[in-house]
């Protein structure tokens, strides 16, 4: 939905450029007025009747672009000459920056597939992740392959092939004129005896209430011994007691055993960021830009540089405890993948992660926990924790995936007075259900510049930060030693029984250092 409506947006945008080109002909200009109104009505309709998927001021600011690039556009409209590759480049401009150039339709697929006997969207060069089963080889699937004309690649790859069998796993890449055969392509696979497992391999994307900023309603606190000029805008620490954390760590000299690494499983982070850089590492050049700033925002509420004078601070009031590190699974237009998502925990545990957060999800299905399972327990085999946000649906966080696997910590927001946020999931069904500030929550975004986002994407990496430290101060500690931890040292919010207690980050180092 997101798609077509951007696609009614670029719509809107052409229509109203023919119609200012057209101004002087009464005959073709009326036309294109219609086709302008048409479409810009159902953008409207799409951005305000279905809910998600804008705010008033980011809609009033995308009605604002559209007309004034396209009254600088009519400044041209006498000169076809100019106008024509104008249109073009913005026209261009607009779809590459928003889908990216693998998503344009003359260098790549547009949609996603989707079957008629399922809602489900796949993605349209691997429809589907199948496991073959162990003392069977993937030549032995020929069979199944040349019917129906498919194509398999490798799925994941693994550093360390002997603790899992996700390199067992394959893509299957179903042909566009086979895909009315998908659920007997499944059947015929299931049927097989070669396989232990099919799954589809959805296309998830960004939750867009999470790109809209949020205006702060909060009041500032300022009383941190840390120098860092905007911290007080972060409501959350009071409501963390991080300035009993500061407090314990200098009387107590605590000092870390190793410096952990918390790598941002999400959109790239902006590795040049004022307040981030100092504690970024590198995996590789692709996962240091973000075009969405949801992946910066959830670093630097993990590992803001602090007491550096610049921006805000993160819990650990000095650099020793905890470096932070990208993972980018998200393209450009805020879609992902299953298999993606899996690679990037993959490659983040073999990068020796110690904990891996996650601020991404989507709709649960019967199928889709195994691959997931498998690539939580690779990681807490490599000795990295696992942490996911719940979602913002206000439903039970057992729908969600990867929220609902086992073997996470799932979190849930909370508002400023502490009470579950209105959108966040619950995670009362859940055995590792934890929660933290998530509405409203100031932090880093791209271009040395910071922002309030609200969502369970932004309680996430407060407990990811806070496992970071501990992991730096025991670096053996399991996930369920940690979220004991969290659990008996949390503080109860407005509903515990909905959001679990809420993170303490200086009881829980209190705890920790008991043991």
């Amino acid at each position: 939905m997101i798609l077509f409506t951007s696609i009614l947006y670029l719509g809107s945008f052409v229509a109203l450029a023919f119609w200012f080109l057209f101004k002087h002909n009464e005959q073709v200009r009326p036309k294109w007025g219609k086709v302008f109104l048409g479409l810009f009505g159902g953008f409207l309709g799409c951005s305000l009747l279905l809910p998600g998927l804008s705010t008033w001021w980011g809609l009033l600011g995308q009605v604002v672009l559209l007309f004034g690039a396209g009254f600088f556009l009519n400044s041209f409209s006498n000169s076809k000459i100019i106008f024509y590759p104008l249109l073009v480049l913005m026209a261009g401009s607009y779809a590459i920056g928003v889908m990216g150039w693998d998503k344009l339709p003359f260098l790549g697929d547009w949609y996603p597939t989707q079957t008629a006997n399922t809602s489900v969207q796949m993605d349209p060069n691997a429809e589907l992740l199948i496991e073959v089963s162990n003392g069977h080889q993937r030549s032995e699937l020929d069979g199944i392959v040349n019917q129906y004309n498919l194509v398999l690649a490798p799925a994941f790859e693994v550093a360390d092939g002997a603790i899992t069998d996700l390199d067992d796993y394959y893509t299957v890449n179903i042909p566009e004129d086979q895909l009315d055969q998908y659920d007997a392509i499944v059947a015929s696979f299931q049927a097989s005896g070669l396989i232990d497992h099919i799954e589809a391999n959805d296309i998830l994307s960004l939750d867009p209430n999470e790109m809209a900023p949020a205006a702060n309603t909060a009041p500032d606190r300022r009383n941190y011994r840390v120098n860092d000029p905007e911290i007080g805008k972060v409501w959350g620490y009071d409501a963390l007691g991080v300035e009993a954390l500061y407090a314990l760590i200098q009387k107590n000299n605590i000092r870390p055993a190793k410096k952990a690494r918390v790598v941002i499983i999400d959109t790239g982070v902006d590795k040049d960021h004022e307040d981030l850089g100092d504690n970024f590492i590198s995996l590789g050049a692709e996962h240091d830009v973000d075009p969405h700033g949801h992946g910066t925002h959830c670093a630097g509420i993990a590992a803001a540089v602090s007491n550096n004078a610049k921006g805000i601070a993160s819990l650990v009031p000095n650099q020793t405890f905890v470096e932070v590190s990208s993972v980018k699974v998200f393209g450009r237009y805020g879609n992902t993948t299953q298999q993606t998502i899996i690679k990037g925990m993959l490659l983040a545990a073999d990068q020796g992660a110690d904990v891996l957060s996650m601020s991404l999800g989507g709709p649960a299905t019967t199928q889709g926990f195994r691959a997931y399972q498998q690539a939580v327990k690779y990681a807490n085999k490599k000795g990295a924790i696992v942490v996911v946000a719940a979602g913002n649906e206000n439903i039970d966080a057992r729908r969600r995936l990867p929220a609902a696997v086992q073997g996470v910590i799932t979190v849930s927001a909370l508002d400023a007075d502490l009470n579950k946020a209105s959108f966040s999931n619950e995670v009362s069904g859940l055995k590792m259900g934890i929660a933290a500030p998530g509405h409203q929550v100031y932090s880093t975004i791209p271009g040395n510049r910071y922002e309030y986002f609200s969502g369970t994407s932004m309680a996430t990496p407060y407990v990811a930060g806070l496992l970071g430290m501990l992991k730096a101060i025991q670096p053996n500690l399991t996930t369920a030693q940690a979220y004991q931890i969290l659990q008996s040292t949390g503080k109860p919010t407005g509903q515990t029984t909905q959001t679990g207690p809420l993170i303490q980050p200086a009881a829980a180092v209190n705890a920790l250092l008991k043991k």
